[in-house]
């Protein structure tokens, strides 16, 4: 496929994926969690729409910390000054005698208070980027897919994909491909994803039966650092 703008995120994570043995969609998570970042202390926090959106959302504790640790005091300092008076705004425009409502049929009430505390408490502009950003990507790369042979072979470099990626590869994989091209798609990764997961379960074994005092002087193999890579398959590499 000839490269174009929207293809050129896609192909670099691929491209480092190989190189690392990671989750080719980790590594476009983390490239948008920086750029994310970035933009977030960057000029656009004095840009309005975007100013009042992090006021409403706010960020997640992992957001806050390493927004923290860019170092850029002042913009932070604007930032969590209008959205601490946007939690006063909810405060003070929320009463606490105001009637209870229910999330579901067998939910505890809540109050109004509480529910509007929680949307706040809930939300983070950084995750909320990153997350409609990913999406597009994650289009991107299936639209690509069928077109794009490259993909196949860094895809099997690499090992596959991430459980939560590769979960969310399948839950939009049938709305943007073909039913042939998804078909081929799922017929080409399952056994790039056995693969990889067969060799994670035989490392572990041999890394739990390392304990043992029997096998004290045998070689570890690939076991050593199977847990670590176990985390980063069945959990996310970033």
């Amino acid at each position: 496929m000839k490269e174009h703008i929207y293809t050129i995120p896609v192909n670099e994570a691929f491209q480092a994926a190989a190189a690392e043995g990671a989750c080719p969609v980790c590594v476009m998570r983390r490239a948008l969690e920086a750029d994310s970042l970035d933009y977030t202390l960057g000029p656009s926090y004095m840009e309005e729409d975007t100013r009042a959106q992090t006021d409403k959302m706010g960020f997640c504790a992992e957001h806050w910390g390493k927004l923290y640790a860019r170092q850029n005091r002042l913009g932070l300092s604007l930032i969590m000054h209008t959205h601490i008076r946007h939690i006063l705004d909810v405060l003070d425009h929320i009463q606490v005698g105001q009637g209870m409502r229910r999330r579901g049929v067998f939910a505890k009430p809540e109050s109004p208070l509480g529910a509007g505390l929680r949307e706040i408490d809930g939300a983070c502009f950084v995750c909320a980027r990153i997350d409609r950003l990913l999406g597009r990507y994650i289009d991107n790369m299936l639209f690509m897919w069928p077109d794009t042979p490259e993909l196949h072979k860094l895809t099997k470099e690499c090992g596959g994909f991430c459980l939560p990626h590769l979960t969310a590869l399948f839950s939009a994989g049938p709305g943007q491909m073909k039913e042939r091209d998804w078909l081929s798609f799922c017929a080409e990764i399952i056994p790039i994803q056995r693969k990889t997961l067969e060799g994670l379960e035989a490392d572990l074994d041999w890394f739990i039966k390392k304990f043992d005092y029997r096998n004290t002087g045998e070689p570890w193999g690939n076991a050593k650092d199977a847990l670590p890579r176990a985390l980063r398959t069945v959990g996310r590499a970033d």
